[in-house]
């Protein structure tokens, strides 16, 4: 087994997980990867094509917003006093 499938690899992945959710974020995912690991396909084909491309359109979207937010709630007015 190469890194990648190693179980420590999937350990890695949970602890994040279970770092970044919130406890109902978190069981709501690893359920749906438990329905992945018995064969549920959710409409998708099962070579995991789709999925991939899911996963990366998903990714690029958050980014997307994530960052293209505008800095104007960070500006601090400054008023001379007098």
């Amino acid at each position: 087994m190469g890194k990648r499938t190693d179980k420590t690899q999937l350990e890695k992945a949970l602890e994040i997980l279970a770092e970044k959710l919130t406890p109902e974020e978190y069981s709501k995912v690893t359920s749906v990867m438990s329905l992945l690991f018995v064969g549920h396909q959710f409409g998708m084909s099962s070579g995991g094509f789709e999925f991939i491309n899911l996963a990366i359109n998903i990714k690029k979207q958050h980014k997307k917003n994530k960052y293209n937010k505008t800095l104007h709630g960070n500006v601090i007015s400054l008023k001379p006093k007098g």
